[in-house]
Formats: structure tokens, C-alpha cells, sequence
């Protein structure tokens, strides 16, 4: 599990036991029982605080999990066209899995949105076999998705 989603899911639970740690103690504030203020305090630290930080953490590991998806994604973008540029501007899809470490049909779904992009153009081998050949507007099409993403 990746950071964002252990951050999103640390939120989770704080939030969670900072509602039931709320109710608890709502009860006897609300039926006056008990010293006011103690039931008060132990309200907003047992409930209102750890609640507010598990929203917090949620957040946080919402971002970092962006974070994350994007810098993979750029990284498998700089892997594939690297290798294609190695191979003569052409690369097979068991070359893109084998070397990034994915699955083939995850290998597929990734290069078929690079070709979508523009950074790839599909093809096939005198085998019948897959390949994905660098664009000539390649370089065109990575500053226009720079310059989306800002």
C-alpha cells in the first residue's frame, strides 16, 4: 500500500473513533449529568480533535495519493519512450511490461493512453504482433501535456 493510501485510510479510522468517542460523552453533556465543563472537554478531546485530524489525514493522503499517480504515470511516459528511442523509435508491448514490471494488460491500458496522447502511434510487425512506434510529434505532445498539468 502506498503512502496516500495508508495516510486516507489513517484518516479514516481517527475519524471514525473520533465520532464514537464524541457520542459517548455527547450523552451526559446533553442530559446535564456529570460536572459540565469535564463533559465539555472530554467531548471535544475524545471526539472533536481526533475526528478534525482524521479529516486532515484524509486530505493529505488524498494529495499524496495524486502525487503519487502522477509521478508513476510520468515515470512509465519517460520509461517507454526511452526504450522506444533505444530501439529505433519502436517497442513491443512484452518489452514495455517486462521493463516497467506490470502486467501486460496494465502494459496495454498505459501504452494505449500514450497513444491516445499522442506520444505513441500503434503498429504491428510482420508477425502480427503489437508494436507502438514513437510519433514524430512526440516531443510536441509532452509539452502540451506539461503544459496542461500546471
Amino acid at each position: 500500500m502506498k503512502t496516500g493510501g495508508i495516510l486516507f485510510f489513517g484518516g479514516v479510522v481517527l475519524l471514525l473513533l473520533g465520532g464514537v468517542g464524541g457520542l459517548v460523552f455527547v450523552g451526559p453533556l446533553l442530559k446535564g449529568q456529570g460536572g459540565t465543563f469535564s463533559n465539555l472537554l472530554a467531548v471535544l478531546v475524545l471526539g472533536a480533535l481526533p475526528a478534525a485530524a482524521g479529516v486532515l489525514l484524509m486530505a493529505a493522503g488524498s494529495r499524496r495519493s495524486k502525487l503519487e499517480r502522477e509521478t508513476e504515470d510520468r515515470g512509465f511516459t519517460d520509461l517507454a519512450t526511452s526504450l522506444a528511442r533505444k530501439n529505433g523509435g519502436k517497442i513491443a508491448l512484452d518489452q514495455v511490461a517486462r521493463a516497467s514490471g506490470v502486467s501486460k494488460d496494465e502494459a496495454q491500458a498505459k501504452m494505449r493512453q500514450l497513444t491516445g496522447r499522442g506520444l505513441f502511434e500503434l503498429d504491428f510487425d510482420e508477425s502480427g504482433q503489437m508494436v507502438f512506434k514513437l510519433s514524430p510529434d512526440a516531443g510536441r505532445a509532452q509539452l502540451a501535456e506539461l503544459g496542461a498539468r500546471r
